[in-house]
């Protein structure tokens, strides 16, 4: 038998109708099953707990109101450096170790392990940890009730040891004191647990916390930073969050203090240093007047002093003032810094150009300033902005312009000043060797002096606005000790889970869709048998048939079985009227092909043609079954010559319907059929009967009555609904192809009735509802007359 495998790529409301009616139990044990899942995921699953803070970063600075001078540990707007800092191994370790976390407590079940932290039954309280290969290493405690025993594994040996509760334990590698607030608490813990402890290293801890935790910016122009911590204790979670806060707070105030601290040490070795130097320079000037017998030679050549010191300040102010252009030049790029323009207004104080510069880079600090607030509502598209940036890189044209007018005037007054002073050196040289000298060691304390003056007036600013410089972070949110887990969702996972359910039942569902192998209808045969094969109609499902096929029509002349047996006899005529042998066969045992034959036999003796039914399965006979006969003397007994033809035919209720049994089963039924008295056989039985009706055997099976099927007038295969599989359907292209059956028709055999159904079987062939009359109007009928 053909065995391929059909797919149904069609959609078929009965297929679908028919599958979820026999496999809707898929649909709730699928959601059962899912919903167990999800019941034990979350049985067995440890609950997260979520803790989070709500920080703010601003800094005031009130010094600078007063001295104009920008502090240096101002921050810029940005706050990525604030995030990167509070997510970084460096600031959690700092958290980890306020946290005296030197010892962590679990307690193992059957299935989960709790990590305990503050809700212990019992804590460890570590003194001293002797050998640092324990750490991380597991050290299981058990409590009696009075003692204590630890035992642990370490490089391959164990150890064990005991003490008393609250009594030190001293091993060789650590002393501890085991404590219980609740000793029967602990007790009873011990005994249905197993509880352990291990030392902890802040660095290995907080490598293994550290991606718990969460930092992300809520509002960027706020400045405002979320901090959140997940773990599976929610104490731990609301103490890492706070520890997290508290050492960003410390830590922030540790590194501006210590820059402060930078800065002013800094100055105050320089001043050291210049102090030391003006010293230096004030003695050898001394030194030198005593050796030299000149209490005042600067006399003789005052005026050149006087001349050249005049000339060396205006250089300096002209050097100072070429080093303020060039810093002006160099912040004036493509995307100027608001901020620092604003900063380059206070350097042009008491400069020679301030009247000429101070107002352009004024007025180029309020277009930027413009640009910013225009950037809040409207993006770098917007015309404005556009017309903005023009006048933006217009002024910065122009200042660059004056720029290099005033750096070529500043230059060249370099170059006169310095052509002086080279004149009045070349006249001063010519003054007495120890004039000179004088001169230099006065210039060189002079320069001293004036650079102590500053740096003293510098560290003065500074300290000032050191003081005036004062962090303002501040929490907005203060973290809660929540009790409800963050995870898992238990709404969510039984939701995912029902989904999931449904999901694979439809997918099971889906499966045995396009997997469907029943032939159900008439429409299932037209698609899937050849185009030339003729369907003589339906033979409807009756109930109370029992263990075999029997013989109904003569009870029920005019029921719906009965009338679509006479739709059958009427194509039959319609296929051939002259035909004399009818031979039905199936595919498998079960298909109702016996009953088919049984019931068209009593169909045509009701109409008065002489039918005999001849049963040909000769290896599981079933029409004496259905006549309620012993199977003696039959086919096979004639076949073989044992008894006569007139022995072997049976009489019915009807004189005009006679059958002949399969008689005892052979050894060799293929063989039988093909002996030449089988077909002497049948010609005697032409010759007495208008109908031959061969209950053949299923040719899926065997082949015994292939040859009767392709020798018969009239072919017959029969299928049975919700039985017969769609795949069966390949045996009759076979049949087509191999044995060259060229009329070969068909019956649907145990059709369902249905409501839209005229005759409960799904295909009408000419006849009316109306037409016949089915048992139970029979039954009304006969009430009423009574």
């Amino acid at each position: 038998m053909n065995k391929g495998f059909i797919i149904n790529k069609d959609f078929n409301p009965q297929i679908l109708r028919t599958v979820l009616r026999r496999n809707w139990w898929v649909i709730l044990i699928s959601l059962g099953l899912c919903y167990a899942v999800a019941f034990l995921y979350l049985r067995y699953t440890k609950p997260v707990y979520e803790s989070s803070m709500l920080l703010q970063l601003d800094n005031k600075d009130r010094a600078k109101e007063l001295i104009d001078l920008e502090n240096v540990n101002n921050k810029t707007n940005s706050i990525s450096s604030e995030i990167e800092l509070l997510k970084s191994q460096l600031l959690f370790e700092k958290a980890i170790g306020r946290m005296n976390l030197n010892v962590s407590l679990y307690s193992r079940g059957q299935v989960l392990t709790e990590e305990k932290y503050i809700s212990s039954s019992f804590n460890v309280q570590p003194y001293a940890l002797y050998d640092s290969s324990l750490i991380n290493v597991p050290v299981y405690i058990h409590f009696d009730g009075k003692t204590i025993r630890a035992n642990y594994r370490l490089n391959g040996r164990e150890f064990s040891d005991t003490a008393s509760l609250n009594d030190h334990m001293i091993t060789p590698h650590f002393d501890i004191v085991v404590k219980s607030p609740d000793p029967e608490l602990f007790l009873s813990e011990s005994e249905e647990n197993e509880l352990y402890f291990i030392f902890n290293s802040v660095s290995s801890l907080s490598a293994r916390m550290l991606g718990n935790l969460s930092v992300f910016p809520v509002d960027m122009d706020a400045k405002t930073i979320q901090i959140s911590y997940k773990s599976y204790n929610s104490l731990l979670s609301y103490d890492v969050v706070n520890a997290v806060a508290e050492s960003f707070f410390d830590y922030d105030e540790e590194r501006k203090r210590k820059s402060s601290e930078n800065i002013l040490s800094f100055i105050d070795q320089q001043l050291d240093s210049l102090s030391v130097e003006l010293k230096n320079s004030k003695d050898s000037l001394m030194a030198f007047q005593r050796n030299s017998n000149l209490p005042d030679p600067e006399l003789a050549g005052t005026s050149f002093s006087e001349n050249i010191d005049k000339l060396q300040d205006q250089l300096f102010s002209i050097e100072e003032e070429l080093s303020t252009l060039r810093m002006v030049n160099s912040k004036l790029n493509s995307e100027p810094n608001r901020l620092e323009i604003y900063r380059l207004l206070p350097e042009m104080l008491g400069k020679s150009y301030e009247m000429s510069l101070s107002k352009q880079i004024a007025d180029l600090h309020a277009l930027l300033e413009r640009k910013e607030d225009l950037l809040f509502e409207v993006t770098e598209e917007n015309s404005e902005v556009k017309a903005i940036n023009t006048k933006i890189q217009l002024k910065i044209q122009s200042i660059r312009r004056s720029i290099s007018v005033i750096e070529d005037r500043l230059s060249s007054n370099f170059r006169l000043i310095n052509d002086k002073i080279a004149s009045i050196e070349g006249k001063y040289y010519a003054l007495p060797r120890q004039k000179m000298e004088f001169s230099r060691l006065k210039n060189i304390q002079e320069l001293n002096e004036k650079y102590v003056t500053l740096l003293t007036e510098k560290r003065v600013q500074y300290a000032i606005s050191d003081a005036g410089y004062a962090s303002s972070n501040r929490i907005l949110n203060k973290p809660s000790v929540s009790f409800t887990p963050s995870s898992p969702n238990k709404k969510l996972i039984y939701a995912l889970f029902v989904f999931l359910g449904f999901f694979i039942a439809l997918v099971i569902l889906l499966f045995k869709y396009l997997t469907f192998n029943e032939i159900n209808s008439v429409d299932d045969l037209k698609k899937l048998l050849p185009e030339n094969t003729g369907i003589l109609g339906v033979v409807p499902h009756v109930n109370g048939v029992g263990d075999y096929s029997q013989l109904v029509v003569f009870d029920s002349p005019k029921s719906v079985l009965a009338e679509s047996l006479r739709n059958i006899r009427a194509n039959l005529n319609f296929i051939s009227p002259d035909a004399q042998t009818i031979a039905v066969s199936s595919t498998i045992s079960g298909e109702g092909k016996t009953f088919v034959v049984l019931n068209l036999g009593g169909i045509l003796a009701l109409s008065g043609k002489r039918t005999v039914i001849v049963d040909l399965d000769l290896r599981k006979p079933k029409v004496h079954l259905g006549f309620d006969h012993p199977n003696q003397d039959g086919i096979s007994n004639l076949i073989i010559g044992q008894t006569t033809l007139d022995a072997c035919i049976r009489k019915t209720d009807n004189d005009k319907l006679d059958f002949i049994t399969a008689g005892p089963i052979p050894p060799n039924p293929s063989e039988l059929l093909l002996n030449k008295r089988f077909e002497e056989v049948v010609m005697e039985l032409k010759k007495r009967y208008d109908m031959i009706i061969f209950d053949n055997p299923p040719i899926g099976l065997v082949s015994d009555g292939v040859k009767i099927l392709a020798e018969a007038d009239i072919p017959v295969y029969v299928f049975k609904s919700h039985y017969s599989r769609r795949n069966f359907t390949q045996l009759v292209r076979e049949l087509y192809t191999n044995q060259r059956i060229s009329n070969l028709n068909v019956i649907l055999n145990g059709t369902k009735r249905s409501r839209n159904d005229a005759y409960g079987y799904g295909y009408g062939y000419g006849y009316s509802a109306g037409y016949y009359e089915n048992e139970e109007e029979n039954k009304r009928k006969s009430r009423r007359k009574k």
